[in-house]
This record gives C-alpha cells, sequence and structure tokens, in this order.
C-alpha cells in the first residue's frame, strides 16, 4: 500500500472574510485526507485572521501565521513556506489563493502530478484543457503577454508561468523558502520557477474563474513590478 502524502496548502489572506469559510469547507471535502491549511493573514482589515483563528481553535487542520501588515503574497508564500517545511513536515507544499478562483478539485491532480514525479505540478490555463472564464479582453491580453515576456526573458518552459495554483516537493518548498527573491508581490510566482530552473515541472490543466466575492488586489503597480523584477531576474 502506498503512503499518503502529507500535504500542507498555504493560503495568502487580506480582506478575505467573504470566501474563507466556503473556502475551508470546499477544501475539507476535495483535498487528500490530513491535509493541514496553513492561513497567512496580513492583518485584514475585516477579520480574515479572527475567522480563521476561531476555525482553528477548533479544528487543527486549520492553521493560521498572523503578520503585523500587508507585506505582499510573494512574502507571505516565503513566511508560510518556512512554518510549513519547519513545524508541520509536509511532503507536499501547495499555494493557492483564498478568493476561490483557484478550485479545490484541483489540489488532488496537483499532488497526484508530485506524487507521480513532478518537483512542481502548475495548475495551467494554457495547456489543453485549461483556461479562463469570466475574463475580459484586457485581462486575457495582460495574462498572456505577462507569461510570454517572462518565458522569453527568463527561459521558463512553462506554458502558465504566473500561476499562482501549485503544489512542490518539500524539497523545492524549502529552496523557495529560503531564497532572496526580488519578489514581494505577485511577480514571485516568476522568481521562484526561475530559481528552481532544471526541476521537474508538470503542467496540470484547470479553469481559472472570476471571483465569488471581494475585489482583485492586481493593479498598476503590480503589473510595473513584474515588469522590472523579471528585468533584474534575466540580469542575474
Amino acid at each position: 500500500m502506498e503512503r499518503q502524502l502529507k500535504v500542507c496548502a498555504v493560503i495568502p489572506t487580506y480582506n478575505e472574510r467573504d470566501n474563507v469559510e466556503r473556502l475551508i469547507d470546499e477544501v475539507r471535502k476535495a483535498g487528500p485526507p490530513g491535509l493541514v491549511m496553513l492561513f497567512v493573514d496580513d492583518n485584514s482589515p475585516d477579520g480574515t485572521g479572527e475567522l480563521v483563528r476561531r476555525a482553528a481553535a477548533s479544528d487543527p487542520a486549520i492553521r493560521l501565521l498572523a503578520r503585523e501588515s500587508k507585506k505582499g503574497i510573494g512574502s507571505a508564500y516565503q513566511d508560510g513556506f518556512r512554518v510549513a517545511v519547519s513545524s508541520l513536515s509536509p511532503d507536499v507544499v501547495l499555494e493557492m489563493d483564498a478568493d476561490l478562483q483557484h478550485p479545490p478539485s484541483s489540489i488532488l491532480p496537483l499532488v497526484d502530478a508530485v506524487a507521480k514525479g513532478a518537483d512542481v505540478a502548475i495548475a495551467s490555463r494554457y495547456v489543453q484543457g485549461g483556461g479562463v472564464s469570466g475574463w475580459g479582453l484586457r485581462r486575457r491580453v495582460v495574462s498572456k503577454g505577462a507569461n510570454a515576456y517572462a518565458r522569453t526573458m527568463l527561459g521558463i518552459e512553462v506554458r502558465d508561468a504566473t500561476s499562482g495554483f501549485r503544489a512542490y516537493t518539500r524539497a523545492c518548498a524549502e529552496k523557495v523558502a529560503s531564497a532572496r527573491l526580488p519578489a514581494k508581490g505577485f511577480e514571485f510566482q516568476v522568481a521562484s520557477l526561475h530559481l528552481l530552473k532544471g526541476s521537474r515541472f508538470a503542467e496540470v490543466p484547470f479553469t481559472f474563474s472570476a471571483r465569488a466575492a471581494g475585489k482583485s488586489k492586481l493593479g498598476l503597480v503590480d503589473m510595473a513590478r513584474f515588469f522590472f523584477a523579471v528585468i533584474r531576474l534575466a540580469l542575474g
């Protein structure tokens, strides 16, 4: 009988109160047995952190890493990865958003891809079977352009290098956690793949859907940071 992999999902939150209870319920139903959800909350003004704290009080599979201020999603992932690998001893570290745009039904296929030999399994919108739902033309152009830019500049052989829904082996998660990446925001996604170049990547198709509640946190400043972070990475 194959050993059940231990999985920890690192989930950054900032003002996700309207989504987090539903997310917890859906991950419980769709995820593998024993999956631990580690929420990294940046002192959300809407009380997201307190909601997670109350849930964690009665469920050992829910953990909270509370940070004092908003420091960026890349920073949240690195802090979450550090806590996961040092305190929870997972075989697989998953990263996903709290806004329900990353369907929990895709968790098992990602974990299975790692179990079959991938170092990093990426939920991909841009391989056969993947896609997006509820996006306008501008968002589609920006997303595909960002991916083409990252692949060209950094030589990353992944169709969806900006996807923030992934599963890492523990070794890869440790490497990302300990690295000094020029990426505190959304550019973390390409920076981590650049760090792990030479690893075995697998892309698992999924459909990225529109937000169920709340507002997107991706703005013009984030796009500019992404552009310049890729240049810094390309220059070494």
